[in-house]
């Protein structure tokens, strides 16, 4: 990488940006497809489910397999769980991104206040918990032979494989970005990070790549502080940290004119020029300190609203005086400023800032998007279960951002996430478990509804004088649509059960 350059004023320099060769939008299997369900499925796809099921059961085997538990213990009457309860079970996850209480239990809950009959409608509580708790990606008794990041074993058949399906069904535009995302763990963790200006500000890092104007998550990295795999043709032993994590995420996207924006802690004079001699243009941020920036442009100081810009080939290193200094690079960028309203003022602005803050929000609108139906609950116990949540997550805007392009037209995400659990919940459940678990439920006995919390007894209607004892309709066979009169009724609430079924259903079920 060339580490001298001959900065020279920007007089009749006008920069070149790369022509974008690809066309961005759905790849492969993707393409056309019109189904929500099928389009989670693209990333969730039976292979990958069944490896989570062998995993599970297997972990479960192992768990249970020379203990002793209580009579009364769930883990007893473990049985091995299916593709389709697996299914089910991540249905239910996303299901609690959407209806958002204080604790597992109360998702389960018969209280008339909690009640949430989707949960406990398609599986029982207990079996829930079982499935959540035995959870798992990888075989413990093949930790020898794993060739990975060590840190990473328990999650990385997940990581490598929506790292796959990320990149082979979506193409992303012209612009690009990378940056930083952090995942919510104040647990005990070795590569836990701290990062004061992100709003989890403690937990694990991840490097990202995203489309600009979708927020798409095409390719990432999970940190792992110096086991952190960084795999590129173009990285050699005098590369740095940062340097080596971009090469590392845009390797496949070179020599096809993207446009990639990056932060200052990414940018730097070497990188800019690499990455155009590969067909890729640079713009972002810049440190002072970097090697390679220009004396001028870095001692130069400046009252508010003045410029100055140096360019040496392609790339051109501006600053341009705010409330403070603001350094920027580009491989294409001129000096050429621009008005921008703010707050109903007109500001000059070099274009090069304007141009950075519209496209450099991918990753942030990914995370925007994400945390509107938050999947990861915050008192999980495993980290990489947190993380594998974040994934699903991701997994579903990832989905809603194919299904909109293959729709031409957006889809409100709220409607996509409940059809989308609803479409699983269908595809998925038994059922005829689910009628025999709907039927022999209990009612809670917390009801303020008269007819469920006083004593009442029956009793045949009174005659009224010399007239023969009157009859009246029963309330449950005249809602189920059927004529039947009794001369049995409730002097409390004053209606008319049958004797047999009705009486005992209209006076403890809340929907009879």
């Amino acid at each position: 990488i060339q580490t001298s350059y001959f900065w020279q004023n920007m007089d009749n320099y006008d920069g070149v940006r790369e022509r974008f060769s690809e066309n961005s939008g759905p790849r492969n299997q993707s393409v056309n497809v019109l189904d929500i369900v099928q389009t989670f499925l693209l990333f969730f796809t039976e292979d990958f489910v069944n490896n989570i099921v062998q995993e599970t059961n297997t972990y479960a085997q192992q768990f249970i397999c020379g203990r002793v538990f209580p009579f009364r213990s769930p883990a007893r009457q473990w049985v091995p769980v299916t593709l389709n309860e697996m299914y089910v079970v991540l249905a239910l996850f996303l299901l609690m991104g959407i209806v958002n209480k204080p604790t597992l239990n109360s998702y389960f809950s018969t209280k008339r206040l909690l009640y949430t009959p989707a949960f406990p409608d398609v599986i029982s509580r207990d079996r829930f918990q079982l499935i959540c708790k035995f959870l798992h990606f990888n075989d413990n008794t093949k930790k020898d032979n794993y060739l990975g990041p060590t840190r990473l074993f328990k999650i990385f058949p997940v990581i490598q494989h929506l790292n796959e399906k990320f990149q082979t069904l979506f193409y992303p535009g012209q612009n690009i970005c990378i940056d930083e995302s952090l995942t919510l763990w104040k647990g005990r963790l070795a590569f836990k990070m701290y990062l004061p200006l992100k709003a989890s500000k403690f937990g694990i890092k991840t490097y990202e790549l995203c489309d600009s104007k979708s927020g798409y998550l095409w390719s990432f990295i999970v940190y792992t502080g110096s086991e952190t795999q960084l795999n590129s043709s173009l990285i050699r032993e005098n590369t740095n940290k940062t340097t080596s994590v971009v090469l590392h995420l845009v390797e496949p996207l070179l020599h096809r004119g993207h446009t990639l924006w990056m932060d200052n802690y990414y940018n730097s004079p070497q990188l800019a020029k690499l990455l155009k001699n590969h067909g890729t243009d640079c713009v972002g941020t810049l440190r002072l300190n970097r090697k390679g920036v220009p004396t001028t442009v870095k001692n130069t100081k400046l009252r508010k609203g003045e410029i100055i810009a140096q360019h040496a080939g392609p790339i051109t290193v501006l600053k341009w005086q705010d409330k403070k200094p603001v350094s920027v690079i580009s491989t294409f960028h001129n000096a050429d400023t621009q008005t921008d309203i703010k707050r109903n003022k007109e500001i000059k602005k070099p274009k090069i800032i304007i141009d950075y803050n519209e496209m450099m929000g991918g990753v942030d609108l990914k995370d925007q998007l994400l945390q509107y139906y938050n999947v990861e609950r915050k008192r999980l116990h495993k980290w990489y279960m947190k993380l594998f949540r974040c994934l699903l997550n991701v997994t579903v805007v990832n989905g809603m951002i194919i299904y909109n392009k293959n729709q031409e037209r957006l889809t409100d995400h709220l409607a996509f996430r409940v059809n989308l659990v609803e479409g699983l919940l269908l595809k998925f459940t038994d059922q005829e478990q689910a009628a025999r678990r709907v039927q022999g439920r209990r009612h809670s006995s917390d009801n303020t509804i008269p007819r469920l919390r006083e004593r009442h007894f029956i009793s045949k209607i009174p005659p009224s004088g010399k007239k023969a004892r009157p009859q009246r309709r029963c309330v449950a066979c005249t809602k189920n649509k059927r004529r039947k009169e009794t001369v049995y009724w409730c002097s409390d609430c004053d209606v008319g059960p049958c004797i047999d079924q009705c009486f005992q259903d209209y006076h403890t079920k809340l929907n009879f």
